[in-house]
């Protein structure tokens, strides 16, 4: 159903209801004032005939009357009776099938009460009496009796079914021209949205955000609809720039997903490759040479080994992709460097690991800022030679709190800097170690969970330093964790 459909039936069904309560109103009046009026002319009725009986008796009523009596079966003329106080018919003018019409016993004893009173009676079918009753007494204290002056309903009930006919057929022409006019003007009042929507469609169809609706002059709910609508088209033309920036980088996340999910694909090919192929041997060759087999055996656990790395480094990403946020505490920075530190040192004696660090207070995340310095330290074991040195340092800058791990390894293309902390990312191969390339996607992660930000750059000589900055804390120092020790 059309909006001006809608507005036209609505329209008619107020205008119908209002020439309803109208016609009611009108009918009811109408009928009270046929009853009012019919009720006045038979009390005059009466009382002229009371006056009369006041001076002469009943039979001289009879003798003034001249003709037959009238038939109420037909006649709507006004008929007068006298009764007696027993209600004994004296004199009548009015006969309904050969005898002469009766008064009800109530209305008798309403007059006798009150001196008169009204009823209505049937005392045939199709024929409906209106009568008033007033008792009277003579003059002298002779005995009186009921005056009954009556006439028949008809006319007025064909007066009122008159006016019922005239009122249903006045209401059913009103609702059809309020109906009609109701539609005419809806659709003059909707005609100009259809050409809004018509303009709409044409510039959703062009994609063309410079055109605009056809103007209006008027103020109306259409103008500032229009107006409204304009002012939209120029904000979107005015976004239409970021609007495609957005687009674009839309399509790099897909493009990265899609890359990403094939990089774990291969990577977690290799080491599974790796894995079937040393067990097929070891399952061919079960008496072989013990050194292949132990060659074989070690493989299937370094690999092993890659894979739980690059599983858990997976899940690590996933959980960053899913909105995972870490919980962050007061610490002091510097006792977990010199613990990472001395660990590493413990593991590499080929290298030296050198630590230049002081207090330095930060809300961070302990388990979180280990992996990051051991993610840069790893990083620099791989790639500085035996007898290398490793320098880390740990100071405040300002409002910053700066992490630096260099090594003395090949250095990094500078093509290659802006996208080294990429996920699945080798650099040059002269520093490709067989890993995944999640170690620095995950620490520019835990970097930007601490509000930070993580950088690479080339040593002036050889080698890369990797660095952290996060937000450093107000004061000089906080408690150190428990079971860190200098190194």
């Amino acid at each position: 159903m059309t909006i001006r459909l809608r507005i036209a039936l609505f329209a008619a069904g107020v205008v119908l209801v209002a020439v309803a309560l109208f016609g009611l109103l009108l009918y009811a009046l109408a009928a009270y004032g046929a009853r009012a009026g019919q009720d006045q002319a038979l009390s005059l009725r009466g009382q002229q005939v009371v006056t009369f009986l006041s001076f002469a008796p009943a039979q001289e009523l009879a003798a003034a009357r001249s003709g037959p009596p009238l038939d109420l079966a037909t006649s709507e003329d006004t008929f007068t009776e006298v009764l007696s106080p027993d209600g004994s018919v004296l004199y009548s003018n009015g006969q309904l099938g050969g005898a002469t019409p009766a008064v009800p016993q109530d209305a008798l004893t309403a007059a006798a009460a009150r001196g008169f009173a009204f009823a209505s009676v049937t005392p045939g079918r199709g024929v409906t009496l209106r009568l008033y009753v007033q008792h009277y007494t003579r003059p002298g204290g002779l005995a009186g009796g009921y005056a009954v002056a009556g006439q028949s309903m008809r006319l007025r009930n064909r007066q009122l079914r008159s006016l019922r006919g005239l009122l249903l057929i006045s209401a059913l022409v009103t609702l059809l021209a309020a109906l009609a006019a109701c539609w005419l003007l809806a659709r003059r009042a909707l005609k100009p949205i259809d050409r809004l929507a018509n303009a709409a469609d044409a510039i959703g169809a062009t994609a063309d955000l410079s055109r605009r609706l056809p103007p209006r002059r008027t103020r109306d709910e259409v103008g500032r609809l229009t107006a409204s609508f304009d002012r939209m088209l120029a904000r979107l033309e005015a976004g239409q720039d970021r609007l495609k920036d957005a687009y674009a980088k839309l399509a790099q996340a897909l493009e990265a997903q899609k890359r990403f999910v094939a990089d774990a694909s291969h990577e977690l090919r290799t080491p599974l490759t790796t894995i079937r192929n040393n067990v097929a041997f070891l399952r061919q060759h079960p008496q072989g040479d013990p050194a292949d087999r132990a060659a074989a055996l070690d493989d299937i656990a370094a690999e092993g080994e890659r894979m739980s790395r690059l599983v858990q480094d997976l899940l690590t990403l996933a959980r960053a992709d899913a909105g995972y946020h870490l919980e962050l505490t007061p610490i002091d920075l510097a006792p977990l460097a010199r613990d990472v530190c001395r660990q590493a040192q413990r593991q590499q004696p080929a290298r030296t690991i050198a630590l230049a660090a002081e207090p330095l207070p930060a809300s961070a995340n302990a388990d979180a800022i280990t992996q990051l310095l051991w993610i840069f330290i790893d990083n620099a074991i791989k790639h500085t030679p035996e007898g290398g040195r490793i320098s880390v340092r740990l100071a405040r800058c300002g409002d910053r709190a700066v992490l630096a791990v260099a090594d003395e390894g090949p250095g990094i293309p500078q093509g290659e800097l802006p996208r080294i902390f990429e996920r699945f990312v080798q650099a040059d191969p002269a520093r490709s170690t067989g890993g995944a390339g999640l170690g620095l996607a995950i620490a520019r992660w835990i970097a930007a969970e601490h509000g930070g930000t993580v950088s690479a750059c080339n040593n002036p000589g050889a080698g890369v330093t990797f660095t952290a900055e996060l937000p450093a804390a107000a004061g000089d120092a906080v408690p150190s964790l428990q079971g860190s020790a200098p190194a």
